[in-house]
């Protein structure tokens, strides 16, 4: 058992001042696992590994939430931004690096041409949505896949503080099923601004040409497409999903990988539609914050260079091969979703004990070492680059050892 006793600590002080005990939300600890079982706080991280208070030494397949996808503190990475903080970070007028940035945006990403920068993805959500809305002259949002706090989605959450009046702007539809959306089409023909969407997501790959259909039918109604490539931007293909599955939507938001880890997002999409940010208010104090573009300039270079995407596809391939491996040892059946660099797997045991095994699989690995996600009873792994084959080797001896464990307690 790791120690973690100034983890659970610190944990304590910071639920009585912060709400929740941090101040982003999927870092909770109690969705994880608990302070008791795993590390409330990470003190530093390099490659493909972190640290945590106690000492304690993780292989990390979190990446923080999915920026990392080439390694903590990559040393050009960190020198890029050493020499620019030399001269400053934020100046009285534009970084002249963010027009750097925005051409090679435009150079990599189908849909880019034009490009705003901003701080976090839901700042480019709401803005790729403010967009639309301006350039349609329409309301309603259809909408697969989470897209930030802020009111004119998370309104459908049901969360509380925001009016009702935004609920009654979008809809959810299911992935991959276009019936269901061409019936919500139908339902608000004439009413639509726009059809955001996650084109892929851990383990979740489009089928039967569902991104290509609502292509067309946007085309055909004048909806305004966006994709939300916040994680699969600089993950699933230099170009993002849409360089994967070849299609191009109208608007494109970006984040995480970018930078691989220092803030700075991205609204690219169409000039006609774009210019309409010249007429209502996107903006932010930090947009043009250099450091994280410098980040972003050296990170799009080294993903290239270092062929970080096809690493993290191989590593995907040799973990999801070894748990087929340990779950046929182990006479536990394991459901392995789409091999994207960014999957989940679960363990099919009897139903109402999905979630309890999840949860001892993954106590017995951070015990061991081993960072990993969960929802419910799927297990989440996002490889990081720096990531070793004795990184994954170790890994799926922990993985083993924690399969027989779980056998053992439920």
């Amino acid at each position: 058992m790791i120690d973690l006793t100034k983890s659970r600590n610190l944990h304590s002080r910071a639920v009585e001042i912060i709400p929740n005990g941090t101040n982003t939300n999927a870092k909770r600890v109690d969705l994880f696992l608990g302070p008791e079982f795993y590390p409330a706080y990470i003190e530093k991280a390099q490659g493909a590994y972190v640290w945590d208070l106690d000492g304690n030494k993780y292989i990390d397949y979190v990446a923080s939430l999915a920026p990392i996808n080439i390694g903590y503190n990559h040393p050009r990475i960190k020198q890029r931004i050493l020499k620019q903080l030399e001269k400053g970070s934020i100046f009285p007028m534009p970084s002249a690096n963010e027009v750097e940035l925005s051409e090679l945006l435009v150079e990599k990403i189908p849909s880019a041409e034009m490009v705003k920068l901003m701080k976090t993805g839901a700042e480019v959500t709401s803005a790729a949505i403010r967009a639309a809305r301006y350039f349609t002259g329409k309301e309603i949002v259809l909408s697969y896949g989470y897209h930030g706090w802020h009111d004119w989605w998370a309104a459908k959450v049901g969360y509380k503080g925001i009016p009702q009046c935004y609920s009654d702007l979008i809809r959810d539809f299911p992935f991959n099923d276009f019936s269901a959306l061409e019936k919500l089409v139908e339902q608000f023909e004439g009413k639509i601004a726009a059809i955001i969407l996650t084109p892929a997501e851990y383990g979740i790959e489009p089928r039967d040409g569902f991104l290509q259909k609502i292509r067309n039918l946007c085309d055909e109604k004048g909806i305004v497409m966006i994709f939300d490539e916040i994680i699969t931007g600089f993950r699933w293909a230099p170009g993002g999903a849409q360089e994967k599955y070849g299609v191009t939507p109208d608007l494109t938001a970006l984040a995480k990988g970018i930078a691989d880890g220092m803030p700075v997002a991205a609204l690219v999409g169409k000039k006609e539609i774009m210019a309409a940010l010249k007429d209502t208010l996107v903006t932010s104090t930090f947009a043009s914050e250099a450091l994280s573009i410098e980040a972003a300039l050296e990170t799009i270079k080294i993903i290239e260079e270092e062929k970080v995407i096809e690493r993290l596809y191989e590593i995907t391939e040799k973990l999801q091969s070894g748990l087929r491996e340990i779950s046929d040892l182990h006479g536990v059946a394991i459901e392995l979703f789409d091999p994207t660099p960014g999957f989940k797997f679960e363990f099919q045991v009897d139903e109402e004990k999905k979630e309890q095994f999840a949860a001892e699989f993954m106590k017995f690995s951070a015990a061991s070492g081993i960072l990993l996600r969960k929802y419910g009873a799927e297990l989440i792994i996002c490889p990081i680059a720096a990531t070793s084959d004795s990184d994954i080797s170790k890994t799926l001896e922990v993985f083993d050892g924690a399969v027989g464990a779980a056998k053992t307690k439920i």
